[in-house]
């Protein structure tokens, strides 16, 4: 053993052993403190990426939330137009059957207004007197009559007028269509007129016969 006890001898034998498992377990610990080092999970990216898919998140949010305001405030000015629209058409029908109402007094050039108003002589233009009113008013058929259950809220009131169909026959233009109602109308105001001057001739007529009836009486 080269002078060495055999105690000392496997000692130091103990202590190279003891030596290398140590330097290899040093080792090995080494080896997988460096493995785990560098494998080691990336915090600071991780936080970076915490918060980047965050800031997705909102802005996905804030997205939706300013698409769904622009869906609102589309729907709102939708409505918005189809009401005016609504509104506009409901006023012509409603102008339009007024007109339709009073269609019959504005062609007829009667009425409280047409009479106080219209009957200005700047209003007109070539005008002439009637020579022969008595003439158009013995064409006129006076007829009585009962108007129809669905034209009239007193059917059993007895009338005195005309027929259109024969009105117009003498007096075309006194006649005229509604189209509203889809009948023949006619102006009985424009008989004023004819009445007072066939008055006038009957008078004129009447005057001569008395004087000829006087000559006669004198003689």
């Amino acid at each position: 053993m080269g002078g060495l006890q055999f105690g000392e001898f496997r000692s130091r034998r103990a202590e190279r052993m003891t030596g290398g498992v140590d330097a290899a377990n040093n080792a090995s610990v080494a080896e997988n403190f460096a493995a785990l080092n560098n494998n080691k999970t990336d915090w600071a990216g991780l936080g970076a990426g915490a918060v980047q898919a965050s800031s997705y998140k909102e802005r996905a949010i804030e997205d939706a939330n300013a698409k769904a305001e622009r869906n609102k405030y589309m729907r709102e000015t939708e409505l918005e137009i189809l009401s005016k629209d609504i509104n506009a058409k409901t006023s012509a029908a409603r102008d339009a059957a007024n007109a339709s109402k009073t269609s019959g007094i504005i062609k007829a050039g009667v009425g409280i207004l047409g009479a106080a108003f219209m009957s200005d002589e700047t209003t007109k233009n070539t005008i002439e007197k009637i020579e022969d009113a008595l003439t158009q008013l013995r064409g006129l058929q006076p007829v009585t009559y009962y108007y129809n259950e669905e034209y009239s809220s007193s059917p059993e009131r007895l009338h005195h007028g005309f027929i259109a169909q024969e009105y117009q026959k003498v007096m075309p233009d006194a006649t005229y269509f509604d189209e509203s109602t889809g009948k023949l109308c006619i102006d009985t105001a424009e008989l004023i007129a004819l009445l007072v001057r066939g008055i006038q001739q009957l008078e004129k007529r009447v005057t001569r016969m008395e004087a000829a009836h006087a000559l006669i009486g004198a003689k």
